[in-house]
């Protein structure tokens, strides 16, 4: 169960606070046809699990368990950067839809920080490496897509390293 929190940290993702902008105008009619170029900016930052809780729904197993089709997990983190700097907080909720040793899932989440949201999704993985979509933001985010990847650091670690790439339309 402790890999599985581990690995259910999925979405240790922060992103810098501030407001990020692509600025950019063009001198002639060629420049003006051609599309834009989209911001992107790649992050490294530190999450630390602060609440994580295991809904066993019925047939239940016990905690002792793989978990079975229809259990939940329910996790909260903080968001900091390398230094130690908190930068904003993780809501993410996951559905096992395989159950088992080899559990999978279907996971959400919402990151918070000063400014607006980011919206991620991911499959649940059986290792410590979770691989997650930006699916979507508000405010200073609003937009943007990208990918995450998060790294948890072992069984018994409330600590997971998030590599961010954002990119903005």
């Amino acid at each position: 169960m402790k890999r599985l929190l581990a690995v259910v940290l999925l979405v240790g993702v922060a992103v810098s606070v501030g407001v990020l902008t692509a600025s950019g105008s063009s001198s002639s009619a060629a420049q003006s046809a051609a599309p834009a170029a989209k911001k992107s900016v790649t992050l490294h930052l530190v999450e630390k699990s602060v609440g994580f809780n295991f809904i066993d729904n019925p047939p239940r197993q016990g905690f002792d368990s793989p978990p079975l089709m229809g259990d939940q997990f329910a996790i909260s983190s903080n968001l900091q950067t390398k230094s130690g700097t908190h930068v904003g907080t993780l809501e993410a909720t996951c559905m096992v839809t395989r159950g088992g040793e080899r559990t999978r899932g279907i996971c959400t989440g919402v990151f918070a920080f000063i400014g607006g949201q980011v919206a991620l999704t991911a499959l649940l993985p059986n290792t410590d490496t979770t691989e997650i979509a930006v699916v979507g933001g508000t405010g200073a985010y609003e937009g943007v897509t990208g990918s995450v990847v998060s790294v948890g650091r072992g069984d018994n670690s409330p600590y997971s390293d998030d590599t961010i790439h954002l990119i903005w339309p």
